[in-house]
């Protein structure tokens, strides 16, 4: 399977770094995916979006608050928009992990909350039991901001909240784009993200 993912980014001296984590990493490489990563450059990446000739899935991870208003968090937001238009033109089944969850929301009109109690928290989440087959998952949760019913965009059907009645997992209505809120890469095994996998290659 060929995967795009774009990157994350930490400041490094005077500049910055682009990274995939290695979360995603061993999940590549115990798979045998092979991914091309994208960098928070809008010209670069355009360049290789007109270069790769296969891609099954995109996926954008978390990382960084979105709602910054720095130069490099708006850079990365604009490739990650540029990305979804570019999945879907092609009907490529995109993945919004975290903070790339956010992104699709945004992306179609919705909107952005600040949220407490979700750093560094793992919780409950009450999910459709015919996703994957449970009806409550005990995840973990890293994000400073999310999506409830009224800023949930009106294009995305929900699929698993918290008590609070946070979003936590959404698929678009029509196209084959699903985010969810916890990082399922983080767990010491894999099962619900080849899950997840499974639901875009349908």
């Amino acid at each position: 399977m060929n995967i795009l993912i774009t990157s994350n980014y930490k400041r490094y001296h005077k500049t910055y770094i682009d990274f995939v984590d290695h979360y995603w990493i061993n999940y590549f490489d115990k798979r045998n995916h092979v991914f091309n990563q994208l960098p928070n450059s809008i010209k670069i990446s355009q360049k290789i979006l007109k270069t790769i000739k296969r891609i099954d899935i995109i996926i954008l991870p978390g990382g960084n608050d979105m709602m910054k208003k720095d130069k490099i968090s708006k850079t990365r937001l604009k490739v990650e928009q540029n990305v979804i238009n570019y999945g879907l033109k092609r009907n490529i089944p995109i993945l919004g992990v975290c903070r790339g969850m956010q992104v699709i929301n945004y992306f179609f009109n919705g909107k952005i909350d600040r949220i407490y109690g979700h750093m560094k928290r793992n919780h409950n989440i009450y999910i459709n039991k015919n996703i994957f087959g449970k009806s409550k998952y005990y995840v973990n949760s890293f994000h400073n901001y999310g999506i409830n019913r009224v800023s949930k965009s009106k294009k995305f059907k929900t699929l698993a909240i918290d008590k609070n009645n946070n979003i936590e997992m959404f698929k678009h209505e029509k196209k084959k784009i699903y985010g969810v809120m916890w990082h399922p890469e983080r767990t010491s095994n894999f099962n619900i993200l080849d899950k997840m996998i499974k639901l875009l290659l349908k």
